[in-house]
């Protein structure tokens, strides 16, 4: 790779560690791996005492050349980043971090060394861990657990040069460490890989970990779904994973909260599933637990899951209405609006336990959902008579017009239309 290296500091170097230095040199990483792996006991600490050195003769290395490269353009040309000392530099990281990782002693020395942002800037392509794999896996089993987590805690955001250096020592080793979230999002956003060894500890995490739904935002199920909704699903068809561990993940997923971009991923996941009568009543409470709050497209799954299970406890039922038509937005009111509907009409005896989420909706911001409020009062009267004096002291909050249309029945005061406004309202007292 790169033969100009400086003279040796010391007279008398062991011929270990010149082979080393040619061997870095020369970027020939498999025989260096080979080479360090053979190292004796009394030869890897010489060369890790000699590493620091080493570095500080390289970067001279690479700044001598990256100041040659420089000298050399032609008026206009510029210099592209691997002409740049850091660029000359990261050229041997891979080739340092091998020998760092088959000579030095300490897991926390260690982590720092290979942790090193120098060897392998963020701009450069990551180069094959295959060999520096290798070596790692030759250290003790203890050393190397204790090196990796080290490694692992370093982990901030997807995008960092560690990541694929981590993915594949956690996959060749295993024991992958507990409580990383950026390392769950970090796996999350690599490519997804076959037969992937981090799959059975890590997947469970993706519904705890801060930051996964967002990672997995633009993940689709149309046209077709794309790779981890499509590895879900073979998954599930595998039977690799159970279905009740995938639901028991979403809804506890919505449970914890999150803003519609961060729990898109687990309704599609959700929608992949596609629960039946008995899965979705087997979490019906938790769903109900969904709708005062969730986002609109969580509360929306979540009352469709309520509406094909049952029964459910009327005062279950009657908080889970007025959760809905207090909610702003109008589908969702409204869908509450027509679950009102339908409990009265097969019970009408419970209309006076579901008449407050009716005069919650007298208040809400759409016209449409108001009257549909006003008609459904109108048209079930006769249910609401035992309400009639909560309904009249709830008429104010309607526009003028549909206020007097149910203050003719319920009594009280409607508040006056103001000059110059028409409303339409259907003969029929429908809406």
């Amino acid at each position: 790779m790169i033969s100009n290296l400086p003279p040796m500091t010391q007279v008398i170097p062991s011929p270990a560690w010149q082979e080393l230095r040619d061997l870095v040199a020369e970027g020939r990483t498999a025989d260096l791996a080979d080479r360090v792996i053979a190292l004796d006991e009394a030869e890897r600490p010489e060369v890790a005492r000699r590493l620091p050195a080493f570095l500080k003769e390289l970067r001279q290395t690479a700044g001598r050349m990256a100041g040659e490269r420089w000298e050399s353009l032609d008026e206009g040309e510029s210099l592209s980043w691997d002409g740049t000392m850091p660029g000359v530099l990261a050229g041997f990281g891979m080739s340092l971090r091998i020998v760092g990782a088959g000579t030095i002693a300490g897991p926390a020395a260690a982590a720092t060394w290979l942790g090193r942002r120098e060897f392998s800037p963020r701009w450069v392509t990551a180069q094959d861990s295959a060999d520096l794999v290798r070596v790692i896996l030759s250290r003790p089993a203890g050393w190397r657990a204790d090196v990796v987590g080290r490694l692992a805690g370093r982990i901030r955001t997807p995008g960092d040069t560690l990541v694929p250096l981590v993915l594949a020592l956690l996959r060749a080793c295993g024991g992958v460490p507990a409580e990383r979230d950026p390392l769950v999002v970090a796996w999350l956003s690599a490519r997804v890989v076959e037969g992937d060894p981090l799959l059975g500890p890590l997947l469970p995490r993706i519904f705890e970990a801060e930051g996964a739904g967002r990672a997995l935002r633009e993940e689709r199920l149309e046209p077709a779904p794309s790779p981890w909704l499509s590895r879900m699903r073979e998954l599930l068809a595998s039977g690799q994973v159970s279905r009740g561990e995938l639901l028991d993940g979403c809804v506890s997923r919505f449970l914890r909260g999150g803003d519609a971009i961060d729990l898109r991923f687990f309704v599609r996941l959700h929608m992949l599933i596609d629960p039946s009568p008995q899965e979705a009543g087997a979490r019906a409470r938790d769903y109900l637990r969904l709708l005062p709050s969730a986002p609109g497209t969580v509360a929306e799954l979540a009352l469709a899951q309520v509406r094909r299970t049952g029964p459910h406890d009327p005062a279950e039922v009657a908080e889970a209405i007025g959760a809905l038509t207090f909610r702003p937005e109008a589908k969702l009111a409204r869908a509450g609006l027509s679950w009102l509907e339908a409990e009265v009409r097969q019970a009408p005896g419970r209309a006076a336990g579901l008449a407050p989420a009716l005069t919650t909706a007298f208040a809400h911001a759409s016209y449409e959902v108001q009257g549909r409020a006003a008609a459904l009062a109108i048209r079930h009267a006769a249910a609401f008579g035992v309400s009639a004096a909560e309904i009249a002291g709830a008429i104010p909050m309607l526009p003028g017009a549909l206020g007097a249309r149910v203050a003719a029945v319920f009594g009280g005061e409607a508040t006056p239309e103001e000059t110059g406004v028409v409303t339409y309202l259907p003969p029929d007292g429908r809406y």
